[in-house]
């Protein structure tokens, strides 16, 4: 009976090794925002479209996001791995607006040229993929398909331009080891573009350097640096693709630093 126990217990670690890997992650990112909000209002009998500038009207230029992903592989032909994101944004800004009286956000005029504003915007990325090339002459390979999904808030002098809504995309992932060591480099992108209107296109590009710094058995402690870069625009001010009302512009980027455990 013990022999028996000792032959499964060896198989489970043998397959876990082998078979089956699994990954967390977290750090910070150093983000730069550019990009505009525009806004349909109606003031009496005139109707048209306000533009905000995120970084040169609001100041909303710097910050500093947080990130975590978790990452699943294993060894069951046509089933596709697993793999989740969570990136978290948030801004806070006070800055006068020399034009506020012909300013408008969400439908409503602002109020003084002294604004202050706050974001807060959550992306989380489910993604299924398959790994057509894992460490293969030090290649891996990956591509797969996913949803983003955008959630959080935009308030401006005391009114909130509410966001919440999903895009689809398409994953893709390249990493190459450098031979005789435990340091990597790699590149993914997720990528969505709706056509033929061309109301929506979002782009998500990340390059970063992976290195193992500490092995414990079947756990290794890994620390991970890169540039990141990540692109959104949606046109729903007339409500063609998702209904919060606005047009969005946006473009943020910049280096990012954490840790990740994989076993």
């Amino acid at each position: 009976m013990f022999r028996l126990l000792t032959v499964v217990i060896g198989l489970s670690i043998y397959l876990s090794a082998d078979f089956l890997k699994a990954e967390v992650g977290a750090g910070i990112w150093q983000v730069s925002s550019t990009g505009e909000i525009r806004t349909n209002y109606e003031k009496g009998s005139i109707q048209g479209k306000s533009v905000i500038d995120i970084e040169e009207d609001l100041g909303l230029d710097s910050t500093i996001g947080t990130y975590a992903w978790a990452n699943f592989k294993h060894f069951v032909p046509l089933i596709p791995n697993a793999r989740l994101e969570f990136t978290k944004l948030g801004a806070d800004a006070t800055k006068d607006i020399p034009d506020f009286n012909s300013t408008y956000f969400n439908g409503q005029e602002l109020k003084d040229a002294n604004v202050a504003s706050k974001l807060n915007l959550d992306q989380i990325d489910a993604i299924l993929y398959y790994n057509l090339l894992d460490d293969t002459l030090f290649i891996t390979f990956d591509i797969g398909f996913g949803v983003k999904y955008y959630t959080g808030s935009l308030e401006l002098d005391n009114n909130t331009l509410d966001v919440d809504f999903p895009v689809p995309l398409v994953y893709g992932r390249l990493g190459a080891r450098l031979p005789g060591t435990n340091i990597t480099t790699e590149a993914d992108i997720k990528y969505f573009k709706y056509t033929p209107s061309v109301d929506a296109e979002m782009i998500d590009l990340r390059m970063k350097v992976n290195a193992t710094i500490l092995s414990i058995a079947l756990l290794d402690l890994n620390i991970e640096a890169g540039y990141r870069v990540h692109r959104l625009q949606v046109l729903a001010s007339d409500n063609k693709f998702v209904d919060f009302g606005a047009d969005i512009k946006s473009e943020v980027s910049g280096f990012f630093g954490g840790i990740n455990l994989s076993f």
